[in-house]
């Protein structure tokens, strides 16, 4: 199979000059993590933004500063094996299908485990490629906390636990990014002192009032907004299997438990395109 196979063709931008808050809506809007940033009037690819960057730069408004540019790419007609390599090595999501020059479309670790992996048949456990030490949260933890762990984990979501140890959710960037709002921001900047003739005046300083939008994430728990509706999967599930289950339910992770019901480990949609 080829990247053309799988890619997704009609491509979703947002365009600079431009903001976060244009950025963010279309995040939201496509229920995505990341989305290609092209030049204004052209289809010429800058980069790409993700939600990730956005939640780390809370005070930058401008998407110009936001914007991933050091970005591999791929073309239509590489081999789509060697496009999960890349991504596997990268350590990115999605690569930018550039043809002479233009973006053509851009294929995702979602589009290779909807639409190969989970046609393929491969039959082998999942339990070759699950990662058996992960990172939980407790339910109670304040959402502005669980953001940082989250990007000091390195991963884009994390099982929940409760107060016994039970699994009860999942949280990832996307749940706190439809509850978090762009908020005003001004702060005031003297930018000169008074002198003694006018001490006695305030009204006689310089100022400067500076205008912000910055992410706001709301006073909630993780048990306010994480997805309780678990799709989970056993050590012996086959690969192909799990994939049609990513597919069938739209997420890009999976809790593995034991068969008593206890975590086991935690397999990713990335994970999968190692059996390729």
């Amino acid at each position: 199979m080829q990247v053309k196979d799988v890619m997704t063709k009609e491509v979703k931008w947002v365009e600079v000059p431009g903001t976060r808050a244009e950025a963010l809506d279309l995040l939201k809007q496509l229920n995505a993590s990341a989305i290609p940033v092209v030049k204004r009037g052209t289809d010429e690819l800058v980069g790409i933004v993700t939600l990730r960057k956005l939640f780390e730069n809370p005070d930058e408004d401008q998407l110009a500063m936001l914007v991933d540019r050091d970005i591999p790419s791929v073309s239509p007609n590489d081999q789509l094996k060697d496009a999960a390599k890349h991504i596997l090595k990268t350590f990115v999501r999605r690569l930018p299908v550039l043809k002479n020059g233009k973006l053509a479309g851009i294929i995702t670790v979602r589009d290779i485990v909807y639409r190969a992996i989970a046609s393929m048949n491969l039959e082998k456990p999942v339990e070759n490629y699950l990662r058996p030490h992960i990172l939980t949260i407790w339910e109670g933890t304040p959402l502005r906390v669980a953001v940082e762990i989250i990007d000091l984990a390195g991963f884009r979501g994390l099982p929940v636990i409760n107060e016994k140890g039970d699994l009860v959710g999942i949280i990832d960037d996307f749940d706190i990014a439809k509850v978090s709002e762009l908020e005003l921001d001004s702060k005031m900047s003297q930018m000169t002192g008074r002198s003694e003739g006018d001490s006695w005046t305030w009204d006689s300083e310089a100022r400067m009032y500076i205008t912000k939008r910055k992410l706001k994430v709301p006073d909630k728990l993780v048990k306010d907004v994480m997805t309780k509706n678990l799709v989970t999967i056993t050590r012996k599930t086959a690969v192909s299997k799990s994939a049609q289950l990513m597919k069938q339910h739209k997420v890009e992770q999976a809790p593995v438990i034991t068969p008593e019901g206890k975590l086991a480990g935690l397999i990713r949609d990335i994970d999968l395109l190692r059996a390729l």
